[in-house]
């Protein structure tokens, strides 16, 4: 089961980066544990060779799985969208009403771009901190 949904930066930070408190969080979590969105998949695939090479993405990969958008997923989306129209990254949107549908609490290296969504019921954490 999924408890938590790797946002964006904090995948990128934790390929560039490897630092030790997130690969404590990691060691305590069992395999499934730890996704992330096809939206975030995507979102890396537009840096790939820009931030980062495949392989270490594809060790990153081991170690969680991809989880498809669901169509739960894209009815919070639209509520998110009606209720918090101001918000300007629609990706990062579609990433908090993932892990909202998922009921996974969302980590991210920047808080900021999600805590408007808490209002929501998204649960966040920041694992570098």
């Amino acid at each position: 089961m999924i408890k938590y949904l790797l946002d964006t930066n904090i995948c990128i930070y934790l390929i560039e980066e490897i630092p030790d408190s997130v690969v404590k969080h990691f060691t305590n979590c069992k395999f499934g544990e730890v996704a992330i969105s096809t939206v975030t998949w995507g979102e890396i695939c537009c840096g790939l060779n820009i931030h980062n090479g495949r392989d270490e993405i594809d060790a990153l990969f081991a170690k969680i799985v991809a989880e498809n958008y669901s169509v739960e997923a894209a009815e919070i989306f639209g509520k998110l969208s009606q209720d918090y129209p101001v918000r300007k990254s629609t990706l990062d949107r579609m990433i908090a009403a993932h892990a909202l549908s998922l009921n996974a609490i969302l980590v991210t290296n920047n808080i900021a771009d999600f805590s408007v969504y808490q209002g929501a019921g998204l649960k966040i954490e920041n694992w570098v901190e």
